[in-house]
């Protein structure tokens, strides 16, 4: 299983890392235990954006924004994301 200390190590590479949470997100489809793991990956950078909003309503739009981020990560299809030749041929195609 994933653990979110393993990801965040400082001596993973950028890429380690995305692999990482790339394998965390399939996993997460049948998983709530990954899905948890990438929520509480995502935890820092929400709680960064909650400090620009009013006390009031904080904890309702944290509950949302985890909300949103469970349903992207349920819906988000791994397998057709297009690999970096396909983007790069895609976006030459489009010159």
């Amino acid at each position: 299983m994933w653990k979110a200390s393993r990801f965040q190590s400082k001596n993973t590479t950028f890429i380690e890392r995305m692999l990482k949470l790339y394998e965390l997100v399939k996993e997460a489809k049948d998983s709530n235990f990954a899905l948890e793991q990438v929520v509480s990956l995502f935890e820092p950078k929400l709680k960064k954006s909650l400090s620009l909003t009013s006390l009031e309503y904080r904890e309702d739009l944290a509950q949302e924004l985890k909300y949103k981020l469970v349903k992207y990560i349920k819906d988000y299809d791994v397998d057709s994301t297009p690999g970096f030749w396909d983007f790069k041929n895609q976006i030459t195609t489009q010159q």
